[in-house]
């Protein structure tokens, strides 16, 4: 949406980018989880399966994918699906553990953050969403959407970092700043129950695209 109001071309190669920049945000918040995941095995079997449908999305329907980004006719629809999921996992206060995960619950997961490769729908809301919807503890939701982060944005940023020169880096080093904050005040507003916030953020930004697209 930014790059169509001030005229700056968005590809995916652009959006890999800022994503991996990223990455370096979410290792910071995910050092415990990890440590956590290898004191038991069945969690990176699930985080596996969970990263599978969006593997698929990114392999096969690529050049769709990449289509999105260059319209903003779908942003207001994207955006408010992140509203309205956010909503609704706000209501909810679950007490479940990643180590009850079940192979159904790590697929469903997966398939919202599938969904959340087109641009408006947030994939850590749509995740994190999907978690607190199947009954988990909200901490626990919050650290497996992170840990799930890990692979998806590698992966994107290995496949489209090619294409890119050295006169982007200064775009890392904004996405990781910016990235850093976001996930910090994201963690504040997940752990004090305060995510409808966020939802109502989303629901202002879906007008906001409707009016300037």
């Amino acid at each position: 949406m930014l790059g169509h109001l001030i005229n700056i071309e968005t590809n995916l190669s652009l959006v890999a980018l800022l994503h991996f920049g990223t990455l370096f945000s979410v290792l910071i918040f995910t050092l415990k989880a990890v440590l956590r995941i290898f004191k038991n095995p069945k969690l990176i079997l699930m985080l596996a399966l969970s990263t599978i449908p969006a593997g698929l999305v990114g392999i096969f329907f690529d050049e769709i994918v990449e289509q999105a980004f260059q319209t903003t006719k779908y942003l207001p629809i994207f955006f408010c699906i992140t509203s309205v999921l956010l909503l609704v996992a706000s209501k909810i206060d679950g007490n479940k553990s990643i180590e009850q995960m079940t192979l159904t619950d790590s697929l469903v997961i997966g398939f919202f953050q599938a969904a959340a490769i087109l641009p408006g729908i947030s994939r850590s809301g749509a995740t994190i969403a999907a978690a607190l919807i199947l009954g988990f503890d909200k901490k626990d939701a919050l650290e497996y959407s992170f840990l799930l982060s890990i692979p998806i944005i590698a992966g994107a940023g290995l496949m489209k970092i090619n294409g890119l020169s050295l006169h982007g880096f200064h775009l890392f080093l904004v996405a990781f700043i910016v990235g850093t904050l976001s996930l910090f005040v994201l963690r504040k507003l997940v752990l004090t129950k305060k995510l409808n916030i966020f939802a109502f953020y989303c629901l202002a930004i879906a007008i906001l695209t409707y009016f300037v697209r």
